[in-house]
């Protein structure tokens, strides 16, 4: 029997795990798969050793203050394949902890599959010759990264992104004509990043319910306890806040609010427009701006090479600057065909459903 450990520390991670997981075990049903990772990979079959999912974090500040629980889960980890080594470890992005991992197990003599690239192309682009050196087999999802891997020497595969594989998936509720206007809020899935952004889209949906006083607004929430916080710092606007319901928010939107990251993918494969928000400590943001080197933070205006949605970022992350861009992309219009036209070149590039498929396949032909 083969043994597969994952490493996955983000949700979007844990998400995209547990679908390849269950490709994996479509493919092959005796592949054992164990490691790090959530609660939807649990359910698809692996073994969790550690939820590292439900305890992301982002920004650097943040990160240092969880500095020593990392290591001390990082070193146990590592104990835990010397001592009883995998047939292949497989990282999910989560750079941070996977690349040191990935170089630390490289003596081991144990095979790595990185799936979802680091953005090296964005920033700290000295990790493209670690991954080169330590890493047997990459697996990406936007088709830029594959040339950039294999001019280092990489053996690099383009699988598609698989949030394609999950929308083709998802069946959408029944169109009501005489359902109210539909504005989705979308402020993010950890709680320090909540708990920055919703105020905003707070008084941004206040100006949109003023202007159309139908309005209602979703709210998707990882879980119980972001979706309490998010009740309490959006106040009296109208909302539906649930947990999960992600693509039903994006199904009902005219347009959505979205707070920088997988999201924002997600939204544009669903062709719906989109402003994107990003907040976060004012140490972490000045830290991002010495080292990271890209122009656009939103994905979507990085696969088009080009800013298709607006970024609010930081201090410019205001109602006032923000509302009026909501506003004009409700309306039939110019600005809002512009848009979906962009987006309908967004999802041609990204590919079409079937990325877990054939990463697990590219996973097998290795073991």
């Amino acid at each position: 029997m083969k043994r597969v450990f994952f490493i996955a520390g983000e949700s979007s991670g844990d998400m995209h795990g547990a679908n390849l997981i269950r490709a994996l075990r479509a493919a092959d049903p005796d592949v054992q798969c164990v490691g790090l990772g959530g609660e939807r990979m649990a359910d698809a079959g692996m073994e969790l050793v550690y939820d590292l999912a439900g305890d992301a974090i982002m920004g650097f500040v943040e990160v240092l203050k969880k500095a020593l629980p990392i290591r001390r889960l990082f070193l146990d980890t590592l104990e835990r394949v010397r001592r009883d080594p995998p047939d292949c470890l497989v990282l999910i992005d989560y750079p941070g902890f996977n690349i040191r991992f990935a170089s630390a197990v490289q003596q081991l003599g144990i095979p790595v599959v990185y799936y979802i690239s680091p953005q090296v192309w964005a920033w700290k682009r000295k990790r493209l010759d670690t991954l080169a050196r330590v890493v047997r087999k990459m697996l990406v999802i936007f088709p830029f990264e594959e040339e950039l891997y294999r001019d280092k020497g990489v053996d690099c595969v383009f699988v598609g992104h698989p949030l394609a594989d999950q929308i083709a998936r998802y069946t959408p509720p029944p169109s009501d004509p005489d359902s109210p206007l539909t504005i989705g809020l979308l402020p993010g899935s950890r709680e320090q990043e909540i708990r920055r952004i919703a105020p905003v889209m707070a008084e941004v949906g206040a100006g949109i319910h003023k202007a159309y006083p139908e309005a209602r607004f979703m709210v998707p929430c990882v879980s119980e306890a972001r979706a309490n916080q998010a009740r309490a710092l959006l106040g009296e606007l109208p909302t539906d806040i649930r947990v999960g319901g992600m693509y039903d928010t994006l199904s009902l939107s005219r347009c959505c609010l979205v707070a920088s990251g997988t999201a924002t993918v997600e939204t544009a494969l669903f062709g719906v427009p989109l402003g994107i928000v990003y907040r976060v400590n004012p140490v972490s943001y000045y830290l991002a701006r010495l080292l990271v080197n890209i122009r656009r933070i939103g994905m979507v205006n990085i696969i088009a090479e080009r800013e298709i949605a607006p970024e609010f970022i930081q201090h410019n992350a205001t109602a006032k600057n923000i509302l009026p861009f909501m506003l004009e992309i409700i309306e039939d219009g110019p600005p809002r065909n512009r848009m979906l036209a962009c987006l309908r070149e967004i999802r041609n590039r990204l590919g079409g459903p079937g990325a877990s498929q054939r990463a697990a396949e590219e996973i097998l032909k290795l073991l």
